[in-house]
């Protein structure tokens, strides 16, 4: 009876288990996730954009949802469309935050703004927590 209970048990916690929702969560460095999020801009990928997109808690697809990530994604892609992009020196901010000031071109069009990134200690990955959208809202036409 008590091995009974064990592998029912088991197979419980085996069927709770969850799956990651696309690709991996976050990224290995601070630089990595705004480069990561850059491309994902740059290449309309809603699904890339939100694997790097998060707080030191968890992804944003983990907690929104999918619609609303979507739509929210769908912004910050069109304020984020460039031709090129440069990533300047990182600042320590507030809670270990790295403030990343980036400046993108896109046809006559340049720009700087800041992305804020943050690591989550749980699964020691980096994620975009802030992007200022005001600084290249003429990027969204």
């Amino acid at each position: 009876m008590r091995r009974l209970v064990i592998l029912l048990t088991m197979g419980w916690l085996t069927g709770c288990a969850s799956v990651p929702a696309g690709p991996v969560a976050g990224a290995e460095s601070s630089d990595a996730a705004v480069r990561g999020f850059l491309a994902a801009a740059r290449g309309n990928d809603l699904r890339g954009l939100a694997s790097v997109w998060g707080n030191a808690e968890s992804p944003v697809r983990d907690r929104a949802k999918t619609a609303e990530v979507e739509q929210r994604a769908m912004i910050i892609i069109c304020h984020l469309r460039h031709d090129q992009a440069t990533l300047g020196m990182p600042q320590t901010g507030q809670g270990g935050r790295q403030l990343i000031p980036v400046d993108l071109v896109q046809g006559d069009l340049k720009a700087r703004t800041t992305f804020t990134t943050v690591l989550n200690p749980k699964i020691g990955r980096w994620f975009v927590e802030d992007v200022g959208l005001a600084p290249v809202a003429a990027f969204c036409r």
